[in-house]
């Protein structure tokens, strides 16, 4: 059973560990030190995701799909697939548009400009600049895990929704301890117990989730972003505790650590345990869990020249997703159906009938044809043949008429001699 980190669903973390490589760059267009500029991007990124979050809780998923995520400056920022002069010159020029759409009024941008500003010891200016090329930048690292996650309108409030608890101060003030307690007893015997090397397994597997999420830990949220974007986090938690449920629906299908072997399926993703955090089991979480670890893996914000091919989407297995990555089925329901083969088409009678109604009606349309051509050139050489005779005898009258006309004049002229 393979664990994945909550954090990989959640918006600050993902977008504070994924900016981490173009700091030398934002420090640069915002003519900040580099030690500022750290510190800025993690109270900037706070006040984004905070703006981020009032924005969908006031116009819902589709906008922030349409309005946001397919908003031109972010598809033309989507050309660029690493960071370099050129990629932060269009994000200098599509920053103040981008901006001010993500936050509800201008005052805004200015009045956390100013609070972080204060942090820092830098002017208000500055900041402006750099917390504009953040919100720019972060929208589309956003849009581009929900496009390749294909999350729909419904899963985008989900994904929102969730949020909140990564931001909540139990969820900094927890600390993770460096061990992982355990209820099983050491094997005594000399040979090796399978279920005990699964639980070591895993144990080493969530510490090692433990300490990678120790070092990726972004600054604790500060409550002054609620309040400067009049954000009222909703009571989004299950109404049961979802890692039991899940812990109870895998041991009813068969999948949980205590029976893997029956089932087979060893690399089924879940979520680690982590304090002040519960997150459902689906499949489109999951996926999104996934695909955020693999986007991060790529390290694709570094500062470097545009490569000559774009990288790839990262694609997800389904039998990670499903937890049957061997092609033998675990149980029965899960065996696949068996079609019979379907016959060729020369051995199928009701083709092979169509076909010869098909083939005699053209052979008949054709022969009708031919002999309604022959007919009409047989009734074509009578017609002319029936004009030359009477043409014939209409000559042969006229010069009858001729001949009396000039017997008459002989006659004619006799008598009067």
């Amino acid at each position: 059973m393979t664990t994945i980190s909550p954090t990989r669903v959640s918006m600050y973390d993902f977008l504070y560990q994924d900016i981490q490589p173009m700091i030398s760059l934002l420090a640069d267009v915002s003519q900040l030190s580099l030690p500022q500029t750290r510190l800025a991007i993690g109270s900037g990124l706070q006040a984004i995701v905070c703006a981020l979050l009032t924005y969908q809780q006031r116009y819902q998923g589709q906008s922030v799909s349409k309005k946001l995520f397919n908003r031109s400056a972010i598809k033309e920022l989507r050309r660029y697939n690493s960071m370099n002069f050129a990629t932060i010159d269009a994000t200098l020029y599509y920053r103040h548009d981008t901006a001010d759409t993500v936050f509800k009024d201008s005052t805004d941008i200015i009045k956390a400009s100013d609070h972080i500003a204060s942090q820092i010891d830098a002017t208000t200016l500055q900041v402006q600049t750099l917390l504009r090329c953040l919100c720019i930048i972060a929208l589309r690292e956003l849009a581009i895990l929900a496009d390749y996650s294909q999350l729909d309108y419904d899963e985008i409030d989900k994904w929102f929704a969730l949020q909140p608890q990564f931001l909540s101060a139990e969820r900094f003030t927890t600390t993770v301890p460096d061990t992982i307690p355990t209820n099983v007893e050491p094997a005594t015997s000399e040979a090796p117990n399978i279920e005990n090397t699964e639980t070591e397994l895993e144990n080493t597997e969530l510490k090692r989730l433990n300490n990678e999420q120790l070092s990726t830990i972004p600054p604790a949220f500060d409550p002054f972003w609620y309040e400067l974007m009049a954000f009222t986090p909703n009571n989004n938690e299950s109404a049961q505790d979802m890692q039991l449920a899940t812990g109870n629906y895998l041991k009813a299908i068969g999948r949980s650590s205590e029976n893997i072997q029956q089932g087979g399926h060893n690399d089924l993703l879940m979520f680690a345990e982590m304090s002040a955090v519960t997150l459902p089991h689906q499949r489109w979480l999951l996926q999104l869990a996934k695909i955020s670890e693999i986007y991060l893996q790529r390290n694709r914000l570094r500062i470097t020249s545009e490569p000559e091919n774009p990288p790839k989407p990262p694609l997800v297995s389904l039998g990670v997703m499903n937890g049957n990555s061997d092609n033998t089925p675990a149980t029965i329901s899960e065996k696949p159906i068996e079609y019979d083969a379907p016959a060729p088409i020369w051995k199928n009678p009701v083709i092979l009938i169509v076909i010869l109604v098909i083939g005699s009606l053209s052979a008949l349309a054709t022969l009708k044809y031919q002999m309604q051509k022959s007919a009409g050139v047989v009734s074509a050489t009578e017609e002319v043949l029936a004009q030359d005779s009477v043409k014939e005898h209409q000559q042969q009258d006229v010069a009858i008429v001729m001949v009396n006309d000039d017997e008459n004049e002989a006659k004619e002229t006799a008598t009067a001699e």
